[in-house]
């Protein structure tokens, strides 16, 4: 019996990092240091004229500079036919794209500094008329980003399944909408930030930054400067936050990297939260003009969509333009129906790059799925809740292929639909909703259910995705001579309680005390190759390869145990760090005992058995996807006379697969809702005309704070996936389900007025409007 899996264990990280001993990269200070800064374009589209560096020269903290001469080239890591590959540099080379792409970067002895040197450097541009629009973007008269393109488009692809056209023909009603859905960033507490430091006597590069990809990054980089990559180490200090753009390579880092081992001295840099906002993160912003086919009994036949999805300059380099690709596979969601169709257009504009950004595509995919149940509901009488069960894949479907080809690996979506209701009090809440709106109040319900599938095995990252990138994950688990456990692990934490749920993982797998196992991740060079901490993976990818090399490791301690008590190892049994005969337990040695043999008196092991106890593990997902999903009841009410609503109430269902630990379980919901009402309500980053950035700060830029959160009440099942363990990753549900799920309560108040609720953000003056085109 499990004795730490699914308890409610708190996270070890927390005393460290609430009390202010955490190490993160700002932390790190090392001697003869210098500091980083960028000369950043203030043009969204221009050509370079000239780089004068006179007068910066001047400034008696400067130290060196680095031009676009001597950029990098920064690879994508991405194969997709149809996908143009964007020339990329860690400078601006020729022409400048957006406005706050880093022109120069600058070294100074003084941090504080940096700001007057770099307002000291010139940069001469010459304007181009930009692109700030993606559907403006596609007009053949457009300017272009890449003249030798001929247009804008970054990638243009479709798909087709079923017979579509019948679908239609055949359909008693057709919903047609226009929904769109905003650019907005995850806005970590932590920024970017890293430290290089290059030993020119050994040709080593250590680099400390705050990635959620260690590894990555260091392979990425002995490819981006042609540098050997056993000469490079790369680690991952504490870090205040990932949420998808720290699984990015960008390139204000290589620069900085290429600056250390230009002079041969340690660089930092650190952005700001100014050139946080102009430059990271960036997501979403795609617009759907789709059209679904339904039976008159609510029975969904078809879907046909057009999709305009603005990526900015270009996208990562190893994600480009996934998000939306998922959002596409992602629309079908929970149901059932047997025609698809969409064209897509992925349209370069005179923005920040598009990159990760929590619930990658899938918040725009439930957006639009969600939204058009409820508008079929609306105009064919029937209850959200109703057209929801008429739908949903059966439990007994499981696993379940999609119409996109994605397969569902496990799940009882109608069971879960029927205690959310139950959780919510349903009926209650729409006995309430009648009577707040007989007193005049608007009172709005929300319904929304979504599949979340995490963990992407390597075959669907390279066959379904074009992505040159691996699926597996890797552990390394070593017992000491003195019989505690180290494990070691190819992910890095931002967050999430590694270093709980691992060690919790391998107490049990093992037979040991929790107290006796550290976790060590985020070094890559002392830890197993990894791929990091991205598509809600660490807990399947990482805690297969623990549970396999517990497994595998354990079988050796059993075997050396039996020896030494004289038993079979089948007959022994490890529990708390202490190795025991089942039908006499009076009989055992301890872990340690055992290790001291193992790594000291190898004389003392059974025949045939090398010394140490040591085993690295890889895991590479078993399924196609590893399916979380939960359903959403948000209940609203809106004030006529501002656009405001306030959040009632807030009810979620979750299911993700047996659950390690309840209390990260929550608490991950809990910070993926907040970061789903960020982008429902508040968040939106707003370009003028000329490409300019009106939304830079947290003064214009809005997030929600504890005042602006709601209490929620969560209740969970457990399906078990096909994976060791039969977890699943759930890191991203609440941020895919909110926006939709708000949207839809809004909706649901306003619908007696005859409006729709077409976008996102659901902000007052939006509201407002909606309400005053209502009114004669």
């Amino acid at each position: 019996m499990a004795r730490y899996v699914g308890q409610p264990i708190k996270r070890r990280e927390d005393p460290i990092l609430l009390t202010g001993r955490g190490r993160y990269v700002d932390d790190i200070k090392l001697p003869d240091m210098l500091y980083a800064g960028f000369v950043r374009s203030t043009y969204a589209h221009g050509r370079i004229v000239s780089i004068d560096l006179s007068e910066a020269r001047k400034h008696p903290d400067f130290v060196a500079a680095l031009l676009p001469e001597e950029a990098a080239p920064l690879p994508s890591w991405m194969k997709y036919k149809g996908l143009r590959q964007v020339p990329r540099f860690s400078l601006a080379r020729g022409k400048v794209r957006f406005v706050g792409e880093p022109v120069v970067a600058i070294a100074a002895k003084n941090r504080y500094s940096v700001p007057d040197i770099v307002s000291l450097v010139d940069v001469q541009v010459e304007p181009l008329p930009p692109v700030v629009d993606a559907e403006k973007g596609l007009q053949p008269d457009a300017p272009l980003l890449y003249e030798e393109w001929g247009d804008n488009v970054i990638m243009n692809y479709g798909f087709k399944a079923g017979d579509v056209e019948r679908s239609f023909a055949s359909a008693d009603i057709v919903i047609k909408r226009r929904y769109v859905n905003q650019r907005y960033a995850p806005t970590p507490i932590e920024g970017r930030g890293l430290v290089a430091d290059f030993d020119t006597a050994r040709g080593e590069l250590t680099v400390w930054d705050s990635t959620q990809f260690p590894h990555v990054l260091q392979t990425y980089l002995a490819q981006a400067l042609n540098y050997p990559e056993n000469k490079i180490r790369v680690i991952a200090p504490d870090v205040g936050g990932g949420f998808g753009p720290k699984s990015s390579v960008w390139p204000e880092e290589v620069a900085t990297i290429q600056l250390a081992m230009k002079l041969g001295r340690p660089v930092k840099w650190v952005e700001t939260r100014t050139e946080h906002m102009l430059v990271c993160g960036h997501e979403r912003q795609q617009v759907h003009y789709v059209e679904a086919a339904f039976r008159k009994d609510g029975k969904l036949l078809a879907i046909r969509d057009k999709v305009i999805a603005d990526i900015g300059v270009y996208g990562a380099f190893w994600t480009e333009t996934q998000p939306v690709m998922v959002t596409m596979a992602a629309i079908p969601g929970p149901y059932v129906f047997d025609a698809y169709q969409y064209d897509v257009f992925c349209v370069a504009t005179n923005k920040a790059p598009y990159s990760p950004h929590r619930g990658f595509g899938r918040p725009v995919a439930a957006f639009v799925m969600e939204r058009l149940m409820d508008d079929a509901a609306r105009s064919l009488g029937l209850d959200p809740a109703e057209i929801r069960r008429r739908n949903l894949i059966p439990a007994e479907a499981m696993p379940f292929k999609n119409i996109h080809n994605i397969v569902y690996d496990s799940g009882n979506y109608p069971k879960a639909l029927e205690e959310a209701l139950k959780l919510a009090k349903y009926r209650e809440l729409r006995q309430m909703q009648q009577r707040a709106r007989e007193q005049g109040r608007l009172v709005g319900i929300g319904l929304a259910m979504y599949v979340e599938y995490t963990t992407p095995s390597s075959e669907r990252l390279d066959k379904g995705l074009g992505w040159e990138v691996g699926g597996y994950d890797s552990a390394t688990i070593r017992i000491e001579p003195e019989g505690k456990v180290v494990v070691l692990t190819g992910t890095a934490s931002q967050g999430q309680g590694h270093y709980t749920v691992y060690a919790q993982l391998a107490a049990d797998y093992l037979g040991v005390k929790m107290d006796d196992v550290t976790v060590i991740e985020g070094d890559s060079k002392t830890c197993p190759y990894g791929f990091g901490a991205w598509a809600s993976r660490s807990t399947v990818a990482v805690g297969g390869a623990i549970i396999k090399a517990s497994e595998t490791l354990l079988t050796k301690i059993k075997r050396i145990a039996a020896h030494l008590l004289e038993a079979s190892p089948e007959d022994i049994e490890a529990s708390e760090s202490r190795l025991y005969v089942k039908d006499a337990p009076e009989r055992f040695i301890t872990l340690a005992e055992v290790a001291k043999i193992a790594w000291r008196q190898p004389t003392r092991l059974p025949p045939d058995t090398e010394p140490g106890l040591e085993v690295t593990a890889h895991y590479e997902p078993k399924a196609f996807t590893t399916c979380s999903y939960a359903v959403h009841i948000p209940v609203v009410e809106i004030d006529p006379e501002t656009g405001k609503f306030k959040v009632l109430e807030y009810h979620i269902f979750d299911d993700s697969g047996r659950v390690l630990n309840p209390l990260t379980l929550y608490g991950q919901i809990h910070g993926a809702v907040a970061h789903g009402v960020g982008g429902a309500v508040y968040e939106e980053l707003v370009y003028d005309e000329n490409g300019q950035l009106l939304t830079s700060t947290f003064a214009d830029y809005l997030i929600p704070s504890a005042m602006e959160m709601f209490d929620m009440n969560i209740e969970h099942m457990e399906t078990p996936s096909p994976q060791p363990g039969g977890f699943k990753g759930m890191g991203e549900g609440g941020s895919i389900a909110a926006p939709a799920a708000l949207a839809n309560a809004v909706q649901d108040a306003l619908a007696h007025l005859g409006v729709t609720v077409d976008q996102t953000p659901l902000k007052p003056e939006y509201i407002k409007n909606l309400i005053s085109k209502s009114k004669p």
